[in-house]
């Protein structure tokens, strides 16, 4: 059998994919015993007026941290955290002396102490291209190593701020993924993906390189190859109830001119070590009014959403049903218990016994939040294992409309009021 030219790409593209994933990670600093400690580095880095050996002392750096064990890890985030900190005495002064004459000398003093040490590191780090990556990471191994009895907060919240101002809507980028994407992109795609796994190259292809499918990215000049966060729309011509209408690479493609509905069905947070910044409201803005422009007979936004924390909120509301489901978490099984699992779920997404009073589900959070309002609950939406362990087969319909987008997230944001469909 003759492959096509388009089929010869596609598997060649997806043999390089699986062996992508054997080979080993290739690390931009080779791994060899550094001439210097971690903390030598750090003091000269911090000392350096020069640009050069600032250069130089930041790549030392992190090829030092790379070698720390975890426990030396530790050790070392307890000296940014103590060691590094703001000079108490220092700050007396300054705060005294601003009391007493706030003048613009007093101001500028007392900003320059309030910042720490390791503030001041942390911006020096940043001096070469792949620095701002490594930043990142380094919050990612933080954020992995902190435990209730030994956090890093102080040195995680220094980093948090800096990237609040570095990723700022104004740097950000939003770029389509298309099969014309590098494919070094397009394999971290497939691997970021965390709502609804993708197999292999065909099934990538299908939701990015079909007329009724859409991937929008947003990306930072500074990490131009790794995506921060992506969403994936499928076009419809009703609301769905169920995943695998999306996910269905059979389907029969409805034609533009037939699709009124944008479908929201997966977004996915790339930088582990970004958790905290958010990106996600401006990426659904921009991409609602991107097809607005593009597509104008789409008038409805709508997301299918899991619900991942369902179950275990189940567990300590019902620990009979929770028991009852998870000795077969099969379809079969669970439908037995739709009546009750009905009631509960509607309890977990409208009532909410946390001390800041929000939902309890964090997808919830996240929609209303951005001013969307709860519009359908559905049952046996995602009958995959993954989803029946975590959601009981449960998928939620938010809806973003344009009109309401701003009173929604006015009342959600002033009164932590979930905006909800009547008779849902």
């Amino acid at each position: 059998m003759i492959m096509s030219y388009t089929q010869t790409i596609s598997s060649l593209l997806e043999n390089l994919f699986e062996k992508s994933i054997k080979a080993p990670t290739q690390l931009l600093f080779k791994k060899s015993k550094p001439k210097d400690g971690v903390y030598q580095v750090l003091q000269r880095l911090i000392n350096t007026k020069s640009n050069t050996s600032r250069v130089k002392y930041a790549k030392d750096f992190f090829a030092e941290v790379d070698l720390l064990s975890d426990a030396e890890f530790k050790n070392f985030m307890l000296h940014l955290r103590d060691q590094r900190d703001i000079d108490t005495e220092l700050l007396k002064l300054c705060t005294e002396n601003y009391i007493n004459d706030d003048s613009e000398i007093n101001y500028i003093k007392l900003q320059e102490v309030l910042t720490t040490e390791r503030k001041d590191l942390f911006r020096k780090l940043n001096c070469f291209d792949e620095s701002t990556i490594h930043l990142v990471n380094l919050r990612k191994r933080i954020l992995a190593n902190s435990t209730t009895n030994q956090n890093f907060q102080k040195v995680e919240h220094d980093l948090k701020t800096l990237f609040i101002d570095w990723f700022n809507r104004g740097f950000l980028i939003l770029k389509p993924i298309d099969w014309n994407t590098p494919a070094s992109i397009l394999e971290k795609i497939i691997k970021y993906e965390s709502v609804h796994q993708i197999n292999n190259w065909r099934e990538l292809r299908d939701r990015i390189d079909s007329h009724d499918r859409k991937c929008f990215a947003f990306f930072h000049p500074a990490m131009a190859t790794e995506p921060l966060i992506f969403v994936e729309i499928a076009f419809l011509d009703k609301m769905p109830n169920k995943i695998n209408t999306i996910l269905d690479t059979q389907r029969n493609m409805l034609s533009e001119s037939e699709a009124n509905t944008a479908v929201f069905y997966s977004i996915s947070n790339c930088q582990r070590g970004l958790d905290g910044i958010s990106f996600g409201n401006f990426l659904l803005k921009e991409v609602v009014t991107f097809i607005e422009k593009e597509i104008p007979n789409i008038k409805n936004f709508i997301t299918l959403s899991p619900v991942p924390r369902f179950m275990t909120w189940l567990k300590t509301h019902d620990t009979d049903l929770h028991t009852a489901i998870m000795a077969s978490p099969q379809t079969e099984n669970i439908s037995k218990y739709e009546k009750q699992l009905n009631i509960h779920i509607r309890d977990y997404l409208l009532i909410s016994k946390r001390e800041d009073q929000k939902p309890n589900d964090p997808v919830s959070r996240f929609h209303l939040g951005n001013g969307a309002s709860l519009h359908r609950i559905n049952f046996m939406a995602d009958t995959s294992k993954n989803n029946l362990l975590k959601s009981a087969s449960f998928m939620v319909n938010y809806k973003y409309d344009n009109k309401n987008i701003e009173k929604n997230h006015e009342q959600y944001t002033k009164h932590n009021r979930v905006i909800v469909r009547k008779n849902i």
